[in-house]
Parts: C-alpha cells; structure tokens; sequence
C-alpha cells in the first residue's frame, strides 16, 4: 500500500505541474499576439495614429488543441491511478483473506496440539498412579520378607551365642595369656629400642650443635667482614681520611690506627656496623620518597651528601651514576626526613660525605 500510495502522489505532482505549465504558455502566448502593431498615419502629418492588434487564430487554435490533448492525458493517468488503486485494493484483500484462512489453520492445529497435550498428560498421571499402586505393593512384600529374615536370624543368633558362649570364654583366657606374654615381650623390646635411639639422638645433637657453633662462628666472622665492606661502598670517601679524627702516637700520622686502638678507637667511637646502619637509613629515607623505585632496579648513583647535626639536609649533588636514578633521588632527597645521628662519632664520618645510593 505504501507504494501505491507514493506512485499516486507521483501522478497527482506531475497532473498539477504540467497544468501550471500549460497556463503560463497559454498566457504567453496571447501576451505575443499583441506585439504586432499597425500605425496609420494620415495625409501632411496632420491626422491622428490608430494602434491595432492582430491576433493569429491558428496559434489560438493550436493552444486550445494543446490543453485538450493535456486534459486528455490528465484523464488518461487519473483512470490509469484509479485502476492501479483498486487492482492494489484487490491484491490487498486477497492477502488478507489468505492470512485470515492461515491463522484459522494455525489455530486448528493449536487446539488439536492442546487436545493432545490433555490426552497424554492424563495417560501420565494414569501410569503414575499405576506405579505408585505397584510399589507399595513391593514395598508390603519387601517389608514381609524382611520381618521373617529378621526373625530366622534372631532364633539363629540366640542358638549360635548359646553354643559359643563356652568357646568364647575359653578363647578369651587364652587369649589374655598370650597378650600379656607379647606385652611384656614387646616392652622389653621398646625399651631396648628407644635407649639406642637416645643415645643415636644425643650423637647426632651434639654433632649438630658443633656444627651450628662452627657455622655461627664463620658467619659472624662474614658478616664483620661484610660491614667493613658496606661502610667502603657506602662511604667512598671516608677512606681519604677527610672526615677522620686525629689518633694517638700509635696511629704515626700515617691515618692508620694503632694496634692497642680497636674499631671504636680506629672511627673515633663509631664502629663500621653503626656508621654501614646509618648510611643505610638514609638511603631507605631517601628511596621511600621516589615516586616508584622498581623503574630503578639494578641502577646506582653516586650522591655527595652534607648534613646538619639533626639529620636535615644541607646540601646534596650527585657525581655520577645513572642520569635518571640520580635525578629522582636528589628530589627525593629534598623531601625525604633523614633521622638524626646515632652518635656525635657517626655524625663526624658522614657529615659530608659520598653515598652509593643502590636499588
């Protein structure tokens, strides 16, 4: 329908633009027959000049023929809409009356289906009931069976415990017997068992405990030996001797300490373990401040560090390392709160002084 509809517009426009062009050539047409113009004019100049038109009757003619034949043509597409209109109509009803009698059908076959769906769902409930009514007849015969086997197996238990009653006595005494002789033979077994195991455990204690001294020996002796290293490569200048107190005669002026003057005399009071502990807290003061330490891992810089007797920061520039990691610690480290000295001793070995900042 929608199509009829938009081809009958198509016709009613073109019906009402070919009129309109008809009647503007039609009023063209008698605007030109008036251009023709005859000018009389009478004798010496003297008379008066008489205007006349001249229509042509064959163009009138024609233009009257023409709107017929337009008007014919108009007729013509108005029968021929008309025609498509009813034979659509037709077309129409014919579909609908087809859709009519399939929807009658469908609906046919839907009751049948639901007659259907009736019929076997009572032959269901049927056989159900029919089954029920078949196992509680099972159920009364099984329940039948099983109270008579129970009785058979009562008077049998009853004449079986009466006949083994003697029997079992007589194995039971036996049977203490022979448990008290396999008790007193197994505790004597166990006994000679578990002071062999005994002493097995104190061996291999006393082995384990000269091996763990050994071992608590060797690593503290490592870990000694890693601190000192710590506090070098933490502490790269320390070693000139920059930031060194002055020792006794025993040191020669040579900045090496003397025999009698220990690790405290050799650091002015500050061992390697306490001056390594504090380095190490300003760097985890230093790392906790980056933005994310895990872009850094694996890299070193090297920073020049000055510090106040409070811990705060005085000043601090990086000489060398990576551009980065050094470039995200110096910020860090202007925000970074670096806790005080342990000691006046650490604070005189780090006051100005090289740190190798490692992630």
């Amino acid at each position: 329908m929608s199509k009829a509809t938009e081809q009958n517009d198509k016709l009613k426009r073109a019906i009402i633009i070919s009129a309109v062009l008809h009647i503007i050539l039609f009023a063209v047409l008698i605007w030109s027959s008036f251009d023709e113009h005859i000018e009389a004019s009478a004798g010496g100049g003297g008379g008066s000049a008489i205007d006349a038109v001249m229509v042509d009757p064959g163009a009138v003619v024609q233009q009257y023929n023409r709107q017929q034949d337009q008007q014919a043509s108009a007729r013509r597409a108005e029968e021929e809409r008309k025609k498509l209109q009813q034979q659509q109509a037709e077309e129409l009803q014919q579909k609908q009356a087809a859709e009519q009698e399939r929807l009658k059908q469908l609906e046919k076959e839907r009751l049948a289906a639901q007659e259907q769906q009736k019929q076997a769902e009572e032959a269901a409930k049927l056989a159900q009931q029919q089954q029920q009514q078949a196992e509680e007849a099972a159920k009364a015969a099984a329940d039948a069976k099983k109270k008579a086997e129970a009785e058979a197996a009562k008077a049998a238990a009853e004449a079986k415990a009466a006949a083994e009653a003697k029997a079992a006595a007589e194995a039971k005494k036996k049977a203490e017997a022979e448990a008290a002789k396999a008790a007193a033979e197994a505790k004597k077994k166990a006994d000679a068992e578990a002071a062999k195991a005994a002493a097995e455990a104190k061996k291999k204690a006393d082995a384990a405990a000269a091996k763990a001294a050994a071992d608590a020996k060797k690593k503290a002796a490592a870990e000694k030996a890693a601190a000192a290293e710590g506090v070098d490569d933490l502490l790269g200048d320390l070693s000139s001797g920059k930031n060194a107190p002055k020792t006794g005669g025993g040191a020669k002026g040579n900045g090496q300490p003397s025999k009698d003057s220990g690790t405290s005399g050799a650091n002015g009071g500050a061992t390697g373990a306490d001056i390594s502990a504090y380095a190490k807290q300003i760097q985890v003061a230093i790392q906790s401040r980056l933005y994310d330490a895990s872009l850094y891992q694996g890299k070193q810089c090297v920073l020049h560090i000055s510090l106040a007797p409070d811990g705060s920061l005085k000043s601090i520039t990086s000489e060398g390392g990576d551009p980065a990691l050094c470039q995200a610690a110096l910020m860090a480290a202007k925000t970074a709160k670096i806790p005080k000295p342990p000691s006046q001793a650490v604070y005189e070995k780090i006051k100005d002084a090289k740190l190798d900042f490692k992630l």
